[in-house]
């Protein structure tokens, strides 16, 4: 079937990229988003109702949103306040409090979204 080696390992590697590329797809395409209103930036704001944990420490919820064309990972304890992970994937920005009703209503489904359940 393989004419030499490394014809083989472009079809391994074009077979793996396409399935690990075709997972990340499906799996953003499932992913249940609601609108949550505009923002005061005039983007639309979705929460992906999907990515709600609560902090196993206890006190808050991390979640994803979307804010027009970013999706940030972000924390909420729950008191009005959220902050969003950094450039580094590992450390948060400081606390902010919602400039929009949009994202006034997406902090409060998230609180609420596990009671709902």
């Amino acid at each position: 079937m393989f004419r030499n080696a490394t014809t083989r390992n472009a079809t391994i590697i074009t077979v793996v990229a396409m399935t690990a590329f075709g997972t990340r797809a499906f799996a953003e395409s499932s992913a249940r988003w609601e609108y949550q209103g505009v923002a005061s930036t005039e983007e639309q704001v979705y929460l992906n109702l999907d990515s709600i944990q609560a902090d196993p420490r206890g006190g808050g919820y991390f979640f994803v949103y979307q804010i027009g064309e970013d999706r940030p990972t972000s924390f909420t304890p729950c008191d009005g306040r959220f902050q969003v992970v950094s450039a580094d994937g590992v450390t948060f920005e400081p606390m902010i409090e919602p400039q929009s009703d949009a994202t006034r209503k997406m902090l409060r489904r998230v609180c609420t979204y596990h009671l709902s359940q």
